[in-house]
């Protein structure tokens, strides 16, 4: 900003400050009040001290941190509190007068003023003789009498009829300028506490300050120890600034917190500095938040936050990358209107990189009618040479796209060429591949011991949610605090928020282990914030009052070192890492196998199209099919049936024979008819040239075997001779296939009356 336009500015924002600032916000020290988490994190463990800051979670102010740790800190801390509350209790009590009787305070050789004058009357006498031979005398008035001293806590009476004050408190208020004692009282009761002195700044600098005190504490996100205030207000006293908005928030942080010789910033410094750009920050909204947009829109680099956008990763908008300045113009305008639409701020920031690349790709004095198929043509090949990843490609061909589409129909560019159109020019991305954790990874994640290693309760109970509910990151995060419903029967649900469509509320069946797991979590929330958090898992930082959900930063910290504790390995032995949205398609991969229809996984899944489920499907057929490859299968005969692997029409005999077995359910193997053809047997298929069977039915078969004894015996005995005939032969049969499922190695089938070996086949 140039010189008059911050003298403009800070005169309105001096007005401003006048209007905002709060009569309890504008002393020139600010004494934080106690019952603000900002500034005071909590009192301190022993009863007496006057301190009210306290250190970590031992609860000790900085003073009583010290004396502990030279005690060689004592694990017992509340009998190591109470021993100290005595010490200073014993401390600040004002000795008694030495004459046994007299409760007045001592005045001089530890005797109160009036038995120092008399002992002084007698020649000074050794004190002890004298104070053997005297004795209190109370006074012989009745109004006389002697009341205790009012100070709070003093046990001492009262130096004199007229003073409430016993001889030593009287004296401390008379050098305090004897104020009036309800505020003396109250002054000292908070002396320990601490205070920011804002007297040596100007006014303009003072409000600012005043300001950004006030606007932490309605903030209520971060604790803010006023030592770091202190600091700052030095910082700003010392700069040659009449204002904080004088010199950016870079300046600030190179004059603030330089970076040491190691090249890293000393971490109160960072802290202070950190109060100095929120406070700049807030002093430049409550500038533009009339019409922000007016503000940013012309800027070279728009301040999401001025817009009340919910900032993620992106909180800037640079545009000073483009040169052409009716490209420049245009991508604003486009931007602004993206954004105000409810595009997310995020894929608005991919948008501008593009239109950024595209125009370094172009001369820097084009003109619109520069911007041709021919140069678009030669951008997207820059392309295939600077960014080799498909899908970055893709993303900036489709977002140029967009913006030529957008710009034609708001006909916000009107020279802009006719041939200026993104065809069909992005490259074709590969296959989706689901990226499923496998079985043998999972199995260590989900074993109990593994889980109960995590360090926080927290992720504690995330895991086992998103292995069984599959939800999203950003989804799982942001789950409300009451997540849980029920149906008319009673049984719970998820309620979860899918952020991905526009915030579509969906419902997912969970078991009540993990309803009760959740109740749980509910109650540790109440317990952190009592007066209540919209969040079942609200952050850890920069949170004191609940309304921020964890971050994603810690919560990847948190699995990583989850990971790294249980040392999760591979089928190789080497070391492995998952991320969160695999147990997303973990689910989805599970479920599919598991024959749970497509339709109901899309549902669950809440997925948008039955594209996107349909990746977990088309895994299933390829599951499916290994597991039958490798499989032990025997025919009728309990020969070895093969299915060569590698012949022409094997994918079409697969495929028969799936729609068949989806069509055809048997209690003991699969039915490898064509769906057409009629069972010309009267036997269960055991007869059937079609009939396969594996191993997995080996069980099944000698239950049949049994029960078919048993029948045979029960006909012989009834004279059913026709009966006996028939099982006899399927009893023959059973023998001869569960004799070769017995004998037979890895991966043979019996299938179609034949028997084949799968690994000499294949």
């Amino acid at each position: 900003m140039s010189a008059p336009e911050t003298r403009r500015g800070t005169a309105g924002l001096l007005a401003k400050l006048m209007e905002v600032v709060r009569p309890e916000f504008r002393d020139e020290v600010f004494c934080p009040p106690r019952d603000s988490p900002v500034f005071f994190p909590g009192e301190c463990r022993v009863p007496s001290c006057p301190t009210a800051l306290t250190m970590g979670r031992l609860r000790l102010c900085r003073t009583h941190h010290h004396r502990w740790v030279a005690a060689d800190r004592p694990t017992d801390l509340e009998a190591w509190a109470a021993a100290e509350d005595e010490r200073l209790r014993s401390r600040s009590q004002v000795r008694a007068c030495a004459v046994s009787g007299c409760n007045r305070a001592t005045a001089a050789h530890g005797l109160c003023h009036r038995h120092a004058a008399r002992w002084a009357d007698v020649g000074r006498p050794p004190l002890d003789v004298w104070l053997g031979r005297t004795l209190y005398q109370p006074p012989r008035r009745p109004w006389s009498a002697e009341r205790d001293c009012e100070f709070p806590g003093c046990r001492r009476w009262s130096d004199s009829v007229d003073s409430p004050l016993c001889h030593t408190h009287y004296g401390r208020w008379r050098k305090h300028g004897r104020p009036d004692l309800t505020d003396w009282y109250a002054g000292l009761a908070r002396r320990g506490d601490p205070k920011v002195r804002l007297g040596q700044l100007d006014r303009v600098l003072r409000l600012e300050f005043q300001y950004g005190l006030q606007h932490r504490y309605d903030e209520g996100l971060r604790s803010t120890p006023p030592r770091d205030v202190r600091r700052a207000v030095t910082w700003a006293h010392q700069a040659p600034v009449g204002s904080l908005l004088d010199w950016d928030e870079l300046t600030w942080r190179d004059y603030a917190a330089p970076c040491g010789p190691s090249g890293r910033r000393h971490g109160h410094n960072v802290v202070a500095f950190r109060f100095i750009a929120d406070t700049r920050f807030a002093l430049e909204h409550l500038l533009i938040a009339d019409d922000p947009w007016a503000d940013q829109y012309p800027r070279e680099v728009w301040d999401l936050r001025h817009l009340g956008l919910a900032v993620g990763e992106t909180r800037y908008l640079r545009f000073g990358g483009i040169p052409q300045s009716w490209l420049a113009e245009v991508a604003r305008r486009w931007c602004r209107w993206r954004i105000t639409t409810g595009i997310s701020v995020n894929t608005v920031a991919q948008n501008l990189r593009s239109l950024v690349s595209l125009a370094l790709h172009l001369p820097a004095d084009a003109a619109p009618a520069g911007l041709t198929r021919a140069r678009i043509e030669s951008w997207i090949a820059a392309l295939a040479v600077h960014y080799p990843d498909v899908f970055t490609r893709r993303a900036a061909v489709n977002s140029l796209g967009r913006f030529l589409a957008d710009i034609r129909a708001h006909d916000w560019q009107p020279d802009l060429p006719r041939d200026a159109v993104v065809y069909n020019d992005a490259p074709a991305v590969p296959p989706a591949k689901p990226r499923w954790i496998s079985e043998h990874l999972m199995r260590q994640m989900e074993n109990p011991a593994n889980l109960a290693l995590i360090s926080t309760a927290d992720l504690r109970l995330m895991v086992p949610l998103l292995i069984a509910c599959g939800l999203r990151m950003k989804d799982a995060r942001r789950l409300r605090f009451d997540c849980v419903t029920r149906d008319d029967t009673g049984a719970p649900y998820l309620a979860w928020i899918n952020h991905k469509i526009h915030g579509r509320m969906a419902f997912f069946p969970i078991s009540q282990a993990l309803a009760d797991e959740i109740a749980a979590q509910r109650r540790r929330v109440e317990a952190r914030f009592p007066s209540g958090s919209r969040f079942l898992f609200p952050g850890w930082q920069s949170n004191l009052n609940g309304t921020k959900p964890v971050s994603d930063t810690w919560c990847r910290e948190q699995m990583e070192s989850w990971l790294a504790r249980i040392r999760l390995l591979d089928e190789h032995g080497r070391p492995a890492r998952v991320t969160f949205h695999q147990f997303r398609h973990t689910l989805g991969t599970r479920l599919i196998n598991a024959n749970v229809p497509q339709h109901i996984v899309q549902q669950l899944l809440d997925h948008m199209s039955p594209q996107m489920t349909a990746v977990y499907a088309r895994l299933h057929q390829k599951t499916l099919r290994d597991h039958w490859e490798k499989a032990l299968k025997v025919n009728a005969e309990g020969e070895p049936v093969a299915l060569a692997a590698d012949h022409p029409l094997a994918d079409a005999t697969w495929m028969r024979l799936s729609l068949v077995r989806a069509k055809v359910s048997l209690p003991n193997g699969y039915c490898g008819a064509p769906i057409q053809t009629d069972c010309e047997y009267a036997n269960p298929c055991l007869d059937c040239r079609f009939f396969i069977t594996t191993g997995d039915f080996l069980d099944q078969h000698r239950r049949q075997r049994d029960e078919t004894r048993k029948l045979i015996n029960d006909a012989e005995k009834a004279g059913l001779s026709r009966i006996v005939e028939k099982n006899t032969r399927t009893l023959g049969k059973l023998d001869t296939i569960i004799d070769a499922l017995e004998q037979a190695g890895p991966e043979q089938i019996v299938a179609g009356g034949k028997v084949t070996d799968l690994d000499a086949a294949g």
